[in-house]
Order: structure tokens, then C-alpha cells, then sequence
């Protein structure tokens, strides 16, 4: 993965999981709500604000898992949106949407493959920034590949009526595409 175009919440809750074990309060793994376990995600909010920088709050927390932790450990960039409906936001996340879609054109310029996942909001905005095909430094022409991981065909539908041809609905659930991608990239 060489970039990650996000929300806030995605940031929020994957750091929730990794500090709490929980999502919006709720046992990942085994399903109880956990007594106030509501306020976790909050609480990862402010830690990070108050440590300075999600990285910071990451080595200060001990998170040792998840996707932003990923993401920080191996230098992949992320972009995180804000959104009108976002509590906190986390430190570097962008609240202005034109600098994040800034942020985010710089990373669909040098895009060659994108996976666009149970999102779609943003899978339509990026779809919408990606060229659809890239001249290489030797002159040739190479496609940009397209894909959004979903249970709808709405987003694929709503970038191909926009002109983005290249973009291919793979429909499922994103946990299930990511197991099988793990699984198949192991080997």
C-alpha cells in the first residue's frame, strides 16, 4: 500500500479497536457492550490531541495493531478527511475539504491501482480525481485500475456515469475481500 485516503472515523475507530478491543463501545470479538465503553472512542480522540500527533499517541499508548498503526510503522502516507458529522477530529486530519481533496489529488496522481473499500463517499471522490491512465517515463501508456470492494454497485455505477469506465465493482464484504487477500498474498 503506498498511500491511504481515509475519514476521521476510520482513524478513530480502527485506534479505538487497537487501544480498547472495542468498536463504538461494543466487544469486537465477542459482541457485550462494555461499561462505558461509548466514551472509548473519545477517549482516543482526545489522548491523541492531547500526545500531539496520532504517531506519538501511538508509541505513547502502546497500540501495537490496526490499520493506522500499520500505516505509521511502515511510512505509508494517509490522507484523513474531516466530516461535518466527526467528533474530535484527530490531530492531522483535514477539515477543510478542498485541502483535503489537494491532499488527496496528490495521491491520485501517482496512483496505478486503487482499491476503493466500503466506502462510498470516498470512493466516488477519489474515482473522481484518478486519471484513468498513466504515460510511464519510457512514453508507454499503462491503464490505472479501479476497484471498489463493496456490497452495492452504486458507487461503481455512480463513477462509470461520470465517465470513470475504469472503475470495476468487486461485491463483497470488505472483511472477507481483506482475508482472502491476505491469505492469497501469504503464498
Amino acid at each position: 500500500c503506498h498511500g491511504l485516503m481515509a475519514g476521521n472515523a476510520l482513524a478513530t475507530h480502527d485506534l479505538e479497536a487497537s487501544r480498547f478491543g472495542t468498536g463504538l463501545g461494543q466487544d469486537i470479538y465477542n459482541q457485550p457492550l462494555v461499561p462505558l465503553g461509548h466514551y472509548n472512542h473519545l477517549d482516543v480522540i482526545f489522548g491523541a490531541r492531547a500526545s500531539g500527533s496520532i504517531g506519538a499517541f501511538i508509541s505513547q499508548t502502546g497500540v501495537a495493531d490496526g490499520i493506522i498503526y500499520a500505516c505509521e510503522k511502515k511510512g505509508v502516507p494517509y490522507v484523513l478527511a474531516g466530516s461535518i458529522r466527526d467528533d474530535g477530529p484527530l490531530p492531522g486530519v483535514a477539515g477543510n475539504a478542498y485541502e483535503a481533496q489537494d491532499q488527496m489529488r496528490s495521491h491520485a496522481r501517482r496512483a496505478t491501482t486503487v482499491i476503493a473499500m466500503a466506502t462510498q463517499l470516498h470512493s466516488i471522490a477519489f474515482g473522481n480525481m484518478t486519471p484513468s491512465y498513466k504515460v510511464n517515463p519510457d512514453g508507454s501508456v499503462r491503464p490505472v485500475f479501479y476497484f471498489i470492494v463493496d456490497m452495492s454497485e452504486f458507487s461503481a455505477d455512480k463513477l462509470a456515469n461520470r465517465g470513470s469506465a475504469q472503475a470495476q465493482a468487486i461485491l463483497t464484504y470488505a472483511q472477507d475481500f481483506i482475508v482472502n487477500l491476505w491469505n492469497n498474498l501469504r503464498q
